[in-house]
C-alpha cells in the first residue's frame, strides 16, 4: 500500500506538470522529452545498483512489446491533458486500476474481497458521468472535456493492461531491470514518431523542455515505486493505492486552473474516487 501511495504522488505531479507544460510546448514533444528524461533517471539506478540479471529473451520480447504499449498511452494522456480539463481527464485516467485489480484477482488469484467487484462498477459507472457534460445535452456546443475525454478513456485502457504486464515482470526479474528495459523501448518509439512527425517546440522554449523533464523524474518515481510494490507485494493492492493520484490534479485543476466541470461530471469524479477506494478496502 505504502509503495502505492508512492506511486500516486510521483503520476499525480507528473499529470499536473504534464498538463501545464504541455498547453505550451505541446504534448508530443512533452511526451518525448519527458520519456527520454526517465529513461535517463532509470539509467542511472541502474548504473548505481547494478541488478543482477535473472531473464530471458522472452522477458525482453515482452518489455519490447509493452514498452510500445506503453508509448501509445502516453502519447494518448498527455494530449488528453494538452485539450482536456485536468480535472475530468485524470480521473478517467484513473480507473486504469481497474483491469490490472481484476486480472490479478481472477488470473492471479491474489485473495480480495467481493468488494473489489463493486468498487469496479462504481468506478466505470464514474468514467461514464466524468466523460459526461449533462448540461451540453441536446446543445449545439461539445461537451467539457470532449476533445480530450476520449483520448483519456483510450490511455485508461492501454495503461490498465502495461501495468498489469509491468507488475508481472517485476516479479519474475525484479522492478529495476523490468522498468529501465520497458522504458528504453517505449523511448524508442515515441523516438520514431517524432521523426515521422517533427514536432516543433511551443512558445515554451528552454523553461518547457525543462519542465517536460521534471515530469519525467516525477513519472519515473511512480513507475519505481508501483514496481517496486508489485514484487514486493499484491499486485491488486498497490494498483488501487496507486489509483489515487487522481486526488492530485482534480484539486489542482479546480483550484489553481479555475476548471469547473458540471454537477453530473463531479458526481462521476466522486464515484470514481469511492470506487478506487472500494478496491483499496477489498
Amino acid at each position: 500500500m505504502i509503495y502505492g501511495l508512492g506511486a500516486a504522488l510521483g503520476w499525480g505531479f507528473a499529470d499536473v506538470g504534464a498538463a501545464l507544460v504541455g498547453r505550451r510546448l505541446g504534448s508530443l514533444a512533452t511526451t518525448v522529452v519527458a520519456q527520454v528524461a526517465s529513461l535517463l533517471a532509470a539509467g542511472e539506478l541502474v548504473l548505481l545498483q547494478r541488478p543482477e540479471w535473472t531473464g530471458d529473451a522472452s522477458n525482453v520480447t515482452t518489455l519490447a512489446v509493452n514498452g510500445v504499449v506503453v508509448a501509445a498511452a502516453y502519447l494518448a494522456l498527455y494530449r488528453a491533458l494538452e485539450l482536456g480539463p485536468i480535472a475530468l481527464v485524470s480521473p478517467v485516467v484513473a480507473a486504469y486500476a481497474v483491469p490490472p485489480v481484476l486480472l490479478a484477482v481472477f488470473v492471479l488469484h491474489e485473495p480480495l474481497a467481493g468488494v473489489v467487484l463493486a468498487g469496479a462498477v462504481v468506478t466505470l459507472v464514474g468514467v461514464v458521468l466524468a466523460s459526461l457534460d449533462l448540461r451540453r445535452v441536446g446543445g449545439e456546443r461539445p461537451s467539457l472535456g470532449a476533445a480530450g475525454l476520449p483520448l483519456a478513456i483510450v490511455s485508461m485502457l492501454l495503461f490498465g493492461l502495461v501495468t498489469f504486464v509491468l507488475a508481472r515482470q517485476a516479479q519474475d526479474i525484479g522492478w529495476l531491470p523490468s522498468m529501465t528495459i520497458g522504458r528504453a523501448f517505449s523511448v524508442c518509439a515515441l523516438l520514431v514518431v517524432a521523426a515521422v512527425k517533427r514536432p516543433a517546440i511551443g512558445v515554451a522554449g528552454a523553461s518547457g523542455i525543462a519542465g517536460a523533464a521534471l515530469v519525467g523524474v516525477a513519472d519515473i518515481f511512480g513507475v519505481a515505486m508501483f514496481s517496486l510494490g508489485a514484487e514486493a507485494g499484491l499486485i491488486s493492492v498497490v494498483a488501487a493505492a496507486s489509483a489515487t493520484f487522481v486526488l492530485i490534479p482534480v484539486v489542482w485543476g479546480i483550484a489553481f486552473l479555475d476548471e469547473r466541470p458540471a454537477a453530473s461530471q463531479l458526481i462521476g469524479v466522486t464515484m470514481v474516487v469511492i470506487g478506487l477506494l472500494m478496491l483499496g478496502l477489498g
